[in-house]
């Protein structure tokens, strides 16, 4: 189509985890386009997360729909494309009456006069848009770790942050999640790993979101960890996570963030799929023993975490298995940790 440079919004889906996973798309995009002008449509809370890229925001209501686009939309746009595949999401680009609307097959795309790609949903999910970019005249995306860019500012905080909550060595536990119960790991089991961190002078500083305050006492309680404020904005959560020496959670949203700013990340899956949704910024990704089918990881074992944490902080993995992890065999990979946290674990003193 080579409809670029234009006027393009690219409307982001509503959970993080699934906006970071759009996000190497919505680079790419900015990045064809810079003699255009590029802006994401999204929820609020998310907002600092594109604007990292240089995007224009557009905050996009909780329910908007064909009269919301009709009203905040209309003909201020050229290109239109939704990473949602939900019949919301193509109303949406239905009432925003920009001459090219671009969405996923299905849901009544084709009668509202879309024009449509295929998604391939055995592929990773950061391909949903290579079918939209081809229509753009874009390349496909490739299966390279993304790396989400922090300003100087951003990178200064994160230092500051991480001196406020002290430690030789610094430890993102990332406890909760949305949505499906079943990918949380269970917080008696997060405590121990917190609690084998803290007993080898490592510092565990757990981040949640707004609301999921109560899942960071137990951690409090029973290792010591510290707590990271729930009113910091997620631009001021991703300094953080970038300024520690790893990091700890399960397949969510703030996990997939702190592998996108490049901290070293172990992600810990159980039914949900690493193929199809490990962090783009690359992870250790350790599973869940199966179970009828499916990981149950409240089977998995916290001294697996902790040697997987102990690997990601000596620096030499990249892919590989570590010896008795069980990990996903896939093409992710992390960056190598530095520092003090490094040592412990050259020592084994992570080990428990």
């Amino acid at each position: 189509m080579g409809a670029l440079p234009a006027r393009v919004l690219v409307d982001l889906p509503n959970w993080l985890g699934d906006v970071v996973h759009a996000l190497p798309a919505l680079a790419a995009v900015r990045a064809a386009n810079r003699r255009g002008e590029t802006s994401a449509l999204l929820p609020a809370a998310y907002a600092p997360l594109a604007r990292l890229l240089g995007v224009e925001v557009i905050a996009r209501p909780v329910g908007a729909g064909f009269a919301w686009a009709r009203r905040r939309l209309r003909q201020r746009f050229d290109v239109v494309v939704t990473a949602r595949h939900s019949t919301r999401a193509k109303l949406l680009l239905a009432g925003s009456g920009a001459p090219v609307r671009l969405a996923s097959r299905g849901r009544g795309a084709a009668a509202l006069g879309l024009g449509t790609f295929a998604v391939v949903r055995s592929r990773h999910q950061r391909h949903d848009l290579d079918g939209a970019l081809a229509r753009l005249g874009l390349p496909p995306e490739a299966a390279a770790p993304f790396r989400l860019a922090l300003p100087d500012h951003l990178r200064r905080q994160g230092a500051r942050q991480r001196a406020l909550l002290g430690g030789p060595g610094l430890v993102a536990v990332l406890p909760a999640t949305r949505g499906v119960q079943a990918k949380r790991y269970p917080t008696r089991h997060f405590v121990a790993v917190a609690r084998a961190l803290a007993d080898s002078g490592v510092t565990p500083v757990v981040v949640v979101g707004p609301g999921e305050e109560a899942l960071a006492l137990p951690l409090v309680a029973g290792a010591g960890a510290r707590v990271a404020p729930t009113a910091w904005g997620l631009d001021e959560i991703a300094a953080l996570l970038a300024s520690c020496d790893a990091a700890i959670g399960n397949d969510s949203g703030l996990t997939h963030v702190a592998a996108a700013v490049g901290c070293p990340t172990v992600a810990l899956f159980g039914p949900t799929a690493a193929a199809r949704t490990a962090p783009v910024g690359g992870a250790l990704i350790v599973r869940a023993p199966a179970a009828a089918g499916s990981g149950r990881l409240d089977q998995l074992d916290p001294a697996e975490v902790v040697r997987a944490v102990s690997a990601v902080c000596a620096g030499g993995w990249a892919g590989g298995a570590p010896r008795g992890l069980r990990v996903w065999p896939g093409d992710c990979m992390i960056p190598g940790a530095g520092g003090p946290l490094a040592q412990l674990a050259e020592q084994g003193t992570l080990n428990p």
